[in-house]
């Protein structure tokens, strides 16, 4: 399966992996192709300003893996899943999703953590 696939079951209307009203973190794990790492970062760090300011996201964190050069990870904090889901569903919309299906050497990890209490 496409990388792309991946990302769209992440659309489906089924998947309620917390309340709407639950903050959530997401982290976004994803290997890049090596011979496309430095382009994709730029067209990658070119997205995350709108992603910041997507209504319902309210931290966004890109992270590299210490002896893990193609490993990008983005972590954000929504303020709900429904949020979360609105903004995916743009992201596929604009063809972002099928673009950076095109990057990746495997397919992407999605991580949803609810937060339960904030300290």
């Amino acid at each position: 399966m496409s990388g792309l696939g991946k990302i769209q079951r992440c659309l489906s209307p089924n998947l309620k992996l917390c309340s709407e009203t639950t903050m959530i973190i997401v982290n976004l794990q994803l290997k890049v192709k090596p011979e496309k790492r430095e382009e994709f970062i730029e067209w990658f760090y070119g997205l995350l300003p709108d992603t910041r300011n997507y209504d319902g996201c309210s931290e966004l964190n890109a992270c590299s893996i210490a002896g893990e050069p193609n490993a990008v990870d983005a972590v954000s904090k929504w303020e709900s899943q429904e949020k979360y889901d609105a903004y995916l569903a743009w992201r596929e919309e604009d063809g972002t999703l099928a673009t950076l299906a095109d990057y990746l050497s495997e397919e992407p990890i999605f991580r949803f953590l609810t937060v339960e209490k904030q300290f």
